[in-house]
């Protein structure tokens, strides 16, 4: 038996494989460790989505391999993951110093490439990918013992001119409900207070099971009681929203009034494309319809810029949308020209510094909407999901209805405020483009 560490890059999506491998692996007899220097075997799961990913990648198995040069060798190294599936056979000549490439797919055998890597030569195990894990699935979640996220599905069919994830995760492929039921109950009793529900495309689940499932019957099939927690949807997909599953959101109570779309961009001729429906008028509708049906709702989405094609004017399209929008969350990264998609064969590729001039452009124009609408919660009280302390302030920060992890803002607490994992009514007083702060609305806590 061995001891294992294992390093999780990119999305959530990512982290639940991550904490799979982690539990067959403990369910086979090895020993978990956090340290990779005091680790016999190193698993680096992997993001490959652009660019950016690939060398983050890369790198982290880079540094790992280096902990080789030990007097006792070293541990042996595994690249897990999309890296994996995107690159396969080129990986084993340009990374001979790591020991076993194993691909999505192949999760479930990860115990067993576990033992062979410690016997055998180098090894590059691709399968398939329409394995799924379930709610009796052995998984170790790692991080906040009171967050859990629960991939309700894998794979995506769209065909985005952009993206490799069908070809790297296969079409889509939803769990049952039964499946999710079970899992959802038990994080219950096991005393998590936010559920994060994931998936390529959140918003498609159930489109390919029998029968008339639809994400919106699958939250409204949720046994949640008195539960006080949160159920958060992230990745929709703009086609997704439909009334059906505005009317789920606003009608169980658990459930947050938070809505991550990804957009990708507003011009009608960027959007087609990239292979995508959409225009300004019908997201500008979609957003009315959620705001009218979900009072108080928070919208986030993610933009590219500098797509193949996309004019100045498309740009100022996109810039005009935002400023109509009025989101209350916005990522955007420039476009990354990659290879195997059928963006990186367009013309007219946009230059790479004025791609960021316009990303600056719209990360400025975000930046002042976003700094009125937090203006607008300073004088009232909002409940907060305590998270940890500031290291340099020492103050608890937490989340709010508005805030996923790791990708939105915090609210930093003055005074005492609690434990994390708890909840507490904090009384805005001051707010910033990203953030909020605040003091305990409990007197006995001001």
């Amino acid at each position: 038996m061995a001891r294992i560490a294992l390093i999780s890059l990119g999305c959530p999506k990512n982290l639940v494989d991550s904490e799979v491998m982690l539990g067959l692996l403990q369910e086979a007899g090895h020993e978990i460790v956090e340290d990779a220097e005091a680790a016999d075997v190193v698993i680096v799961n992997t993001c490959a989505f652009i660019e950016p990913a690939v060398e983050e990648a890369v790198e982290a198995l880079l540094d790992t391999t280096e902990l080789k040069s030990r007097a006792d060798g070293g541990p042996k190294v595994i690249c897990a993951g999309c890296l994996t599936e995107r690159y396969g056979g080129d990986l084993q000549a340009e990374l001979p110093e790591v020991d076993a490439f194993v691909g999505p797919g192949s999760v479930s055998e990860i115990a067993d490439i576990v033992a062979r890597c410690v016997h055998e030569g180098q090894l590059l195990v691709q399968a398939a990918p329409p394995w799924l894990y379930s709610a009796e699935t052995p998984r170790v979640r790692t991080g906040r013992e009171w967050l859990a996220y629960v991939k309700v599905a894998d794979g995506c069919s769209h065909r985005c001119a952009y993206c490799m994830i069908p070809s790297i995760r296969g079409p889509f492929r939803s769990r049952a409900a039964d499946d999710i039921l079970r899992e959802v109950d038990r994080l219950i009793a096991e005393q998590v207070r936010e559920i994060c529900v994931i998936a390529q495309d959140t918003s498609m689940w159930g489109s390919d099971l029998d029968g008339d499932w639809t994400l919106a019957l699958l939250l409204r099939s949720l046994e949640l009681g008195d539960w006080d927690g949160w159920v958060r949807l992230q990745y929709l997909h703009p086609d997704g929203m439909t009334d059906e599953l505005l009317e789920a959101v606003a009608a169980v109570p658990q459930v947050l009034p938070y809505f991550d779309i990804p957009l990708q961009h507003a011009a009608q001729s960027v959007l087609r494309s990239m292979g995508r429906r959409g225009d300004p008028d019908s997201y500008l509708d979609m957003i009315s319809r959620i705001r009218s049906t979900v009072p108080g709702a928070a919208i986030r989405t993610t933009f590219i810029v500098g797509y193949p094609g996309e004019s100045e004017d498309d740009f100022n399209t996109l810039l005009e949308f935002v400023q109509a929008a009025r989101l209350d969350r916005l990522s955007a990264f420039r476009y990354w020209d990659e290879p195997g998609t059928r963006a990186a064969e367009l013309p007219d590729q946009v230059p790479g510094n004025e791609a960021l001039d316009r990303l600056e452009a719209l990360m400025l124009t975000q930046a002042e909407i976003s700094l009125e609408i937090n203006q607008q919660f300073v004088g009232t009280t909002m409940r907060v999901l305590l998270e940890r302390e500031d290291e340099e302030t020492g103050e608890m920060l937490g989340r709010t209805f508005r805030d996923a992890p790791d990708v939105d803002g915090d609210v930093a607490i003055e005074g005492e405020a609690g434990a994390p994992g708890e909840f507490v009514e904090v009384r805005v007083t001051e707010a910033d483009v990203h953030d909020l702060r605040g003091v305990p609305a409990r007197p006995d806590l001001a």
